[in-house]
């Protein structure tokens, strides 16, 4: 367990290592070397110079060595087994069967493992901000691991049935449908300033110029959605096309003038307070309801999710009464009060 804690104490001071590490290359006359504990005893600091200075190769060979005897934390086979019976099952299949893929992850490793050992050197497991840092992460983890165990111990083996996933659709059959919709393609102009009469009698000018242009066939829509609206992010790329929108969701201006339209008709200027839209209809889709097995897999997800949620809230409580820790209101807000005030991040 020790270990397990110093890992996670490291990885995370390695993170101010790199830091450190990408600030230097716009430091004057700092030496990387040196910040990593690599500048042996009585050897002269780097001065200021123009390009890196050149170092002996059997200085870096007898530091880096010194380094990787300190450092307790190695790279080996039993390493890379531990590593892979926690990852992801997709996520191992690729590794064992993919001889880049792997060769990359060991490599990745490795240079996980300089970076440590550069944190390790320097003593940042040493800091007890980064120690307090370590220790916050290795309970959420602690956390994690107890909650998933107790929930899939306590989960039955066959949750849900095929018979819960039934009752679950005959109960809730009106929220197993699809909606009215209807196909629609917009090009929209918006206005910087709604109350600015000059400004939006522009934007309708602008407006009336393209539907003149769309309706000699100068410009079809898509071009001229491209190249005129202003909506993001799909439709101005997508020729203007916004999808099935359910109807219940239109804008009481855009719906009615919209539903009027001949399929691939193009309306006349819609203003609203956003602006102006110019709009085109497809098809209207009437509202469908779904069948059982169209939704079954869906159900199953969610009825697994809340079961998953109420045994967590069940296991907080249970946590709580036997396990209490001594707080209330009043501390709370005394606490808050004296950080606000007085606020000192501590060592």
């Amino acid at each position: 367990m020790p270990q397990t804690i110093n890992r996670i104490l490291l990885a995370t001071a390695a993170l101010v290592i790199l830091l450190a590490l990408l600030y230097s290359q716009n430091a004057p006359g700092f030496s990387i070397r040196e910040f990593l504990g690599l500048q042996e005893a009585g050897e002269k600091k780097t001065e200021p110079v123009a390009q890196p200075a050149q170092v002996a190769p059997e200085k870096v060979k007898t530091a880096d060595k010194k380094v990787q005897e300190d450092f307790p934390y190695k790279l080996d086979f039993s390493e890379i087994q531990k590593i892979i019976s926690v990852v992801d099952e997709n996520q191992r299949k690729i590794l064992l069967t993919d001889e880049e893929a792997f060769s990359n992850f060991v490599k990745n490793e490795a240079t996980n493992k300089s970076l440590l050992s550069a944190a390790h050197a320097n003593k940042v497991d040493q800091d007890e901000r980064y120690r307090f840092i370590a220790r916050r992460g290795s309970e959420n983890i602690f956390r994690e691991i107890y909650l998933k165990q107790l929930i899939a111990s306590r989960t039955p083996e066959d949750y849900p049935s095929e018979e819960q996933i039934q009752s679950y659709y005959d109960q809730n059959k009106d929220k197993f449908v699809l909606e009215e919709r209807v196909q629609v393609w917009q090009i929209f102009l918006p206005f910087k300033d709604a109350s600015n009469v000059k400004e939006t009698e522009i934007v309708k000018k602008q407006a009336e110029s393209i539907i003149n242009d769309l309706n000699k066939n100068t410009i079809n829509f898509s071009a001229a959605a491209e190249k005129y609206s202003r909506r993001p992010p799909a439709g101005k790329y997508n020729g203007g096309y916004m999808g099935l929108v359910k109807i219940s969701e239109l804008k009481p201006e855009i719906k009615e003038p919209l539903l009027k339209l001949a399929p691939d008709k193009t309306s006349a200027p819609i203003r609203t307070g956003e602006g102006i839209h110019i709009l085109k209809r497809g098809n209207i889709i009437p509202r469908q309801e779904l069948g059982y097995e169209e939704v079954k897999s869906q159900i199953g997800k969610l009825l697994t999710t809340q079961f998953e949620n109420q045994l967590k809230q069940a296991i907080f409580k249970q946590a709580g009464e036997i396990y209490p820790v001594d707080i209330n209101d009043k501390i709370i807000e005394e606490w808050r009060l004296k950080l606000r005030t007085n606020f000192n991040p501590g060592p």
